[in-house]
């Protein structure tokens, strides 16, 4: 067994911690545990989660308040104060300000587009994608560098960058170690600290690479220390703070382009829409709750690199493939909660293999920063359907079902997946 070697942590309380997309599902939840831990949270957002699943005609299936109810419940209930300003990311002039005001000790970076299919719509839809998050995350870099150098930067990428390898070699995080070597035409050399290959599966994942670059190059050039956390598929709705009060709820989403899997097959399953799986649905990827994942976040925060450092951390609790979600959604959903859930294969609208090995190294946060996975995927499918399954929230998904299976195509074909099977 290795050896455990923790980093050091600093105080949370009174830390000063900005988050970038604090009106997000994981903006808005780690808000509000920060600042229960007694952190001076402050946030910036433009509303632009809110206008882009407007834009697909969906909303969040978990009513959610707007800001200013959203910051009077947390002063209410838990007696939280947070410094926002409705604000984008990409006025630097704005943002520059309110990190000098501020002088945050740490930023957390949630102010991008996360959706592939989004990023895959039309030209228009990528050329935002990109816009938003590349330009947004380089003209972040250069405020740090001239405000804040001093701040850490927790910066959110994604695991879909790496790819699925079909050679099926290890996903190391980040970079090679250093006993990895490369032989060719009879010579060795050493790959250790390199950054390793990356694979995007959309132009959205095409902007997290290009963050990867800029993240990588700014900590060499400018001396600054960040944190990029290639997270897995998070899914659930639960953490003590967002519980404690229906207008505390982080938003939920369920239609094609915000909709992640596991939470999209739990609202299928209460809307008595059969569950889809892509093609075989033996995609595997790597996932993380909602709560455990914040509990990652508060720890990488509380652990700032040193300064220069640019360090990768692969943050998931574990690995499935598709058809095992369906299964253990199912499971829940029939066994639980009485619903006739049913299974069936569609058509895949991407282009990726349909089983492949996958093999994600993800030692750091557990070895390095104590991190322990609290909460069990059956445990938070649970937690799902007990929210999902309340009447009006029901009703709202049910007003939007039409809108959960997938029409747009990497082809850039428009037309809805058509049904191979039912299992």
């Amino acid at each position: 067994m290795k050896e455990s070697k923790l980093k050091p942590q600093k105080k949370l309380e009174g830390m000063r911690v900005m988050i970038l997309g604090i009106d997000g599902y994981l903006g808005w939840t780690l808000a509000l545990r920060l600042g229960s831990l007694g952190c001076e949270v402050s946030g910036i957002d433009n509303q632009s989660r809110r206008r882009w699943v407007a834009e697909r005609r969906s909303h969040s299936i978990v009513p959610i308040e707007n800001m200013e109810n959203r910051l009077q419940a947390a002063r209410e209930v838990l007696g939280i104060e947070i410094a926002y300003r409705e604000l984008d990311l990409l006025d630097r002039s704005a943002m520059q300000d309110f990190i000098q005001e501020v002088q945050p000790e740490a930023i957390v970076h949630y102010a991008e587009c996360p959706s592939a299919p989004y990023s895959m719509l039309d030209a228009e839809h990528a050329i935002e994608v990109q816009r938003n998050n590349v330009l947004g995350t380089l003209g972040l870099l250069f405020i740090m560098r001239d405000v804040v150098p001093e701040a850490s930067l927790v910066k959110l990428g994604t695991m879909g960058e790496y790819g699925t390898p079909l050679s099926g070699r290890p996903i190391f995080e980040g970079v090679f170690p250093p006993e990895a070597t490369l032989h060719w035409d009879d010579r060795e050399w050493s790959l250790g600290g390199e950054l390793t290959p990356r694979d995007p599966s959309s132009l959205y994942h095409v902007s997290k690479v290009q963050d990867t670059i800029n993240v990588f190059e700014a900590c060499k050039w400018w001396n600054l220390r960040s944190y990029d956390v290639m997270q897995g598929v998070i899914f659930g709705v639960h953490t003590d703070q967002v519980s404690a009060d229906p207008r505390l709820r982080t938003r939920f989403d369920i239609d094609e382009c915000f909709g992640t899997v596991i939470n999209r097959f739990v609202a299928q399953a209460v809307a008595g829409i059969p569950l889809t799986i892509y093609g075989t649905g033996g995609q595997t990827r790597g996932f993380i709750s909602l709560e455990d994942a914040m509990q990652c976040m508060t720890r990488l925060i509380s652990s700032p690199p040193e300064a220069g450092q640019y360090e990768v951390v692969n943050q998931i609790s574990g690995t499935r493939d598709i058809r095992e979600l369906a299964e253990v959604v199912n499971r829940v959903g029939k066994d639980e909660f009485g619903l006739p859930v049913v299974v069936q294969r569609v058509e895949n609208p991407r282009v990726e293999a349909s089983s492949h090995p996958f093999e994600p190294i993800y030692e750091k946060l557990p070895d390095q920063f104590g991190f322990e996975s609290t909460v069990s995927l059956e445990e938070e499918v649970h937690r799902t359907f007990e929210l999902l399954t309340q009447p009006h929230v029901r009703d709202r998904i049910l007003e939007k079902s039409d809108l959960i299976l997938p029409t747009t195509w990497w082809s850039g074909d428009q037309r809805l997946v058509e049904t191979i099977e039912v299992l």
